[in-house]
């Protein structure tokens, strides 16, 4: 049964994408956006201001993203490791490709999220809002400034340099998603480049975003639910859908609007 842990194939192990790490992914794309003129900010106030700034100025980007994942329930598999391609738009649409070290593909939208998986030739289909509820997706969408609403937010003096701010947020009410997390902002651009979580269970993931590039505009078919021929489509419960609801699916899934 699917619920809210995807498995994808690495090899004879596996790399884990739970909501933590889509979490960070969220993250790292409504933090993202062009660098504000200006002295770099020094206390967390100005940091989180000036990142909510560019966030504000970013309608569509296109980038370059690695992900490492380390299971607390698997330490002698070591770290597992991917990446790809991220294209995001406003409101809320972003497609994660993955090149290595599988060929997958993850979409997110205001109203749906699916997992497909080449070597299957699977899709599997998720429930947006519950990930975009989150408090630590909630609140970027919100600004970064609200931040402090959902969590205890401080800079790690150990971590941070003169030119690197990484800042620690601890969830002021637990939350069954994420336990910690750890913010890399580049005191030069004010741009996130680096996002860590640590779940209840002990899983880390650590997206690293590199390549960043502002865009006007992007496909809207890049955020649309494409099925390839013979390919099974799986809801959030693990139930295989029949062709004729897939293909109302395909209708209804529009640039994250569902009609």
């Amino acid at each position: 049964m699917v619920k809210n842990t995807y498995r994808i194939a690495v090899g004879k192990t596996f790399l884990r994408i739970s909501f933590s790490t889509v979490l960070a992914a969220i993250l790292v794309v409504c933090a993202a956006g062009p660098a504000p003129a200006g002295a770099p900010a020094r206390s967390i106030g100005e940091i989180l201001s000036k990142t909510a700034a560019n966030y504000r100025a970013i309608h569509a980007f296109t980038a370059v993203f690695s992900q490492k994942t380390v299971s607390a329930a698997a330490t002698t598999l070591g770290a597992q490791k991917a990446g790809g391609m991220l294209y995001y738009a406003k409101p809320r649409q972003m497609r994660w490709v993955y090149e290595t070290p599988e060929k997958q593909v993850f979409v997110a939208n205001n109203k749906f999220a699916w997992l497909y998986t080449s070597e299957e030739n699977r899709i599997t289909l998720f429930d947006s809002q519950k990930l975009f509820a989150s408090p630590l997706a909630s609140t970027f969408f919100d600004g970064a400034l609200r931040l402090r609403n959902n969590f205890n937010v401080s800079l790690d003096p150990v971590l941070s340099t003169p030119d690197m701010a990484v800042l620690q947020l601890l969830p002021l009410k637990k939350d069954p998603s994420i336990k910690s997390a750890y913010l890399w902002i580049d005191l030069r651009t004010h741009l996130i480049s680096r996002v860590e979580t640590r779940d209840l269970l002990g899983n880390t993931n650590t997206i690293t975003i590199s390549s960043f590039t502002p865009r006007p505009s992007l496909d809207p078919g890049l955020f649309q639910l494409q099925v390839p021929a013979m390919a099974k489509v799986f809801d959030a419960s693990g139930r295989m859908l029949p062709p004729a609801r897939v293909e109302q699916l395909q209708s209804t899934i529009t640039s994250g609007s569902r009609h």
